[in-house]
């Protein structure tokens, strides 16, 4: 804790700026840095328009058109991936329902059988009695 504290006693001040009121709304306050270089208009604003960051990564017809290509083939890939994908959803749906309903068939059977074991067994016991 020691430590700490002397070593903030011992950073180094930053540099002392003229005090401006906030709630002065007339108050201007100084640009310094490279933010005073930018803010400054120059004399031929117009011309450095072209040498701008925009101006100079701006891509060229044949970029947007071999990009648009490539994005086109991209989403016909896509395209067909999803045909496929609802395709099999259609056939699992399809392999489902026919489980289901031979699942309801074999429960049906059984319980005929079973019901015909039963009365089966009820008619013989009362022919014995």
């Amino acid at each position: 804790m020691l430590v700490t504290a002397v070593s903030a006693q011992a950073a180094p001040a930053a540099p002392i700026t003229p005090a401006v009121d906030a709630t002065d709304p007339t108050a201007v306050l100084p640009l310094t840095g490279p933010v005073a270089a930018r803010a400054l208009p120059t004399k031929n604003s117009a011309l450095d328009i072209n040498d701008t960051l925009a101006a100079q990564l701006q891509p060229s017809t044949k970029a947007l058109s071999a990009a648009n290509q490539e994005l086109l083939s991209r989403n016909a890939q896509l395209q067909r991936q999803v045909n496929d994908l609802q395709t099999q959803v259609n056939v699992l749906v399809y392999e489902s329902k026919g489980q289901l309903f031979l699942y309801g068939a074999f429960t049906v059977l059984i319980s005929l059988l079973v019901g015909i074991f039963v009365s089966w067994l009820v008619f013989v016991r009362r022919e014995r009695w």
